[in-house]
């Protein structure tokens, strides 16, 4: 109960910092930090599957990018509201996770690893030679937002689309902080140190992997659809392998299992990723530089800095009220 209260005071805190955002800077961060938001929220979904289940992904973009997909061909295809649209979308993505979800939990590290790599480049071949119904290498550009017949509130507007980002974002997130520090979200963590011992006690341990594979796809279907209406625009790069890297590289350098670290992750290597992007093309190199140095300087994570911040604060202050105690006993 006590993580649970933590994690949600992390998230009220986050949230009353980034509702000034608007109001501190201008579009261009604005729209930049609403990219930011979808892809830490991603990065967080992952965490349930990475962090707490122990089943690092390199597919995991498919269901975000198919979830775009989805709300495209709706749109322009069959001449959907845009709401039921995304709706159909996600539920297209989710339906997917939930069918390959018993065969890919079958595998076990690099085996999973493999085939979640081969189901992303499967999609991502599909979306490319799809011809005029997926718009093949070009995608489909020209996504209408979608409308919430407010006056105030209007989507088509940087801050308004920020504002419906960050709503999607908390709803999300409070979602998992209840998943993963609830006893599922236990069972989950068991599953990952001794599957064995899971198995024993009566868990069934491929249903409890499955959900997990679903519900951090549905969280990446939720957020590819609010990139493609973001961005009015769905292509073969959102199911790319290497936006699926770099999904799995927020939850390592964030810290598997932390929820809030790799949500931080997510968000700054988006905005690194823009950053560099617009000075050199080699960002898979340094995508793959960043991950060496989360592995060899910081195992932990961003979430292990508290730790061991908590750690040497303890350590120094520990002499000091030794030495008081010893001279009060005199």
């Amino acid at each position: 109960m006590r993580s649970v209260l933590r994690d949600e005071r992390i998230l009220l805190a986050g949230t009353l910092v980034l509702c000034v955002v608007p109001f501190v800077f201008g579009n261009y961060w604005t729209g930049l930090l609403t990219q930011a938001l979808i892809f830490a929220g991603v990065a967080m979904g992952l965490d349930i599957l990475v962090g707490f289940t122990g089943m690092p992904s390199l597919g995991h973009a498919a269901f975000f990018g198919l979830s775009g997909y989805g709300a495209a061909i709706g749109i322009q295809r069959y001449d959907l509201n845009p709401w039921l649209a995304a709706l159909t979308g996600i539920l297209f993505s989710i339906a997917l996770a939930v069918l390959f979800a018993p065969l890919a939990v079958r595998m076990r590290g690099l085996a999973f690893l493999t085939i979640m790599l081969a189901f992303g480049q499967v999609c991502w071949g599909i979306a490319t030679r799809g011809g005029d119904f997926t718009g093949g290498e070009n995608g489909l550009p020209g996504i209408p937002r979608p409308s919430l017949g407010l006056g105030w509130w209007d989507l088509k507007t940087t801050d308004g689309f920020y504002y419906f980002t960050l709503v999607c974002t908390v709803l999300v997130s409070f979602v998992l902080v209840r998943i993963a520090r609830s006893a599922f979200g236990a069972s989950l963590l068991g599953i990952r140190e001794n599957e064995t011992r899971m198995m024993t006690m009566g868990y069934h341990v491929a249903a409890r992997r499955a959900a997990a594979f679903s519900i951090a796809a549905g969280a990446g279907a939720i957020f590819g659809v609010l990139s493609a209406f973001f961005n009015g625009y769905v292509g073969p790069g959102t199911l790319d392998w290497r936006l699926s890297a770099q999904f799995l590289l927020s939850v390592v350098i964030g810290g598997a299992g932390s929820l809030w670290g790799p949500f931080v992750a997510g968000g700054g290597l988006h905005i690194v990723k823009t950053y560099i992007t617009g000075q050199t093309q080699y960002w898979p190199m340094v995508l793959g530089a960043l991950y060496v140095f989360a592995v060899v300087v910081l195992p932990g994570g961003i979430a292990s800095l508290i730790t061991l911040a908590r750690n040497r604060r303890n350590r120094s202050s520990g002499p000091a009220t030794g030495s008081t105690t010893a001279v009060s006993s005199k």
